[in-house]
């Protein structure tokens, strides 16, 4: 028997689901952000202007499409702060563009991670947990939180100006109290340059739509990247198996033991995991020789 996330079919997509424009605190107009995006190899992105709703649809092209979204945050004692990025489709989506939130703040609609979570699934829209080691909350504060398809386990900006993007302990730290989110790499972008381009995640979809891409991300067909790519993932016969283009190190990752593979001349593309049959869930990080890292979703095995 087979388990996967990525579908066995379709194409992979790469996007950015986490961009600012002139619209909030951006250098840079939306038009000429999502120009940048097409000419850098990406398929779609997502506008998520602070406390500005953006639909954008006009950007769209054949063969490049823009989802409307936004990112709001609150303060929390101790200067950390909750961010959450919100994404929505189109066909669906109740917001309207340019809507900033102003009654909503009044009213303390917003004043709390659940209420925001609940506000936009309500309006036809998905959120994700935003760069949680940038904002330095505490992974109790975070990790029981329902409702999100996911949360940054990489974010660009703040890794390469900070050295404060990389959350994969706080994505640990939701699996293990089997919390079932998935993992995404973004940009969260303020100007395009060069540097500002470096998380993306890779969807695996059957239809190059808005709606096909985003179902794609709810089933968990996608991975996170900061620069490698992943070809294959998947557990049969109690082995995981992981395809990938050449990297120098492979982590399998369980709750309780894992396994690693390591090559000095990134040459490594596939490797398989003999699993214990106890596992509650594997996932797979791979490296390359300059750091960069992508991950797996969580192919869940069994739950108690």
């Amino acid at each position: 028997m087979e388990k996967r996330t990525l579908y066995p079919d379709g194409e992979f997509k790469k996007g950015n689901l986490h961009t600012h424009s002139t619209r909030s605190d951006g250098v840079n107009t939306p038009k000429e952000v999502a120009d940048q995006y097409r000419r850098s190899g990406y398929d779609f992105m997502a506008f998520t202007d602070h406390w500005v709703y953006g639909t954008n649809q006009e950007l769209n092209r054949e063969d490049f499409l823009v989802f409307p979204g936004t990112e709001l945050d609150i303060e929390l004692p101790g200067r950390k702060d909750h961010h959450i990025v919100a994404i929505g489709l189109p066909e669906t989506n109740k917001i309207e563009d340019g809507h900033t939130f102003v009654e909503e703040r009044k009213g303390n609609t917003l004043c709390t991670a659940e209420r925001i979570i609940e506000y936009f699934g309500q309006r036809g829209n998905v959120t994700i947990y935003g760069h949680p080691y940038w904002s330095k909350v505490d992974s109790n504060e975070i990790k029981y939180l329902q409702g999100m398809i996911g949360m940054e386990i990489y974010n660009h900006g703040s890794e390469y100006y900070g050295n404060n993007g990389n959350s994969e302990t706080y994505f640990d730290h939701f699996l293990f109290v089997r919390n079932r989110t998935f993992c995404f790499a973004t940009d969260d972008s303020h100007d395009i340059r060069p540097e500002s381009i470096g998380g993306y995640i890779a969807v695996k979809t059957r239809e190059f739509t808005h709606a096909g891409i985003l179902k794609a991300i709810i089933d968990g067909s996608f991975y996170a990247s900061s620069g490698p790519v992943i070809q294959d993932f998947y557990v049969k016969d109690n082995k995981a198996y992981i395809i990938c283009e050449p990297c120098e190190h492979i982590f399998f990752q369980t709750p309780h033991r894992g396994g690693s593979f390591h090559s000095d001349k990134n040459s490594l593309t596939q490797a398989e995991f003999e699993l214990d049959g106890d596992e509650e869930y594997v996932r797979v990080t791979i490296k390359d020789e300059k750091g960069r890292k992508a991950w797996t979703q969580p192919i869940w095995l069994w739950l108690a």
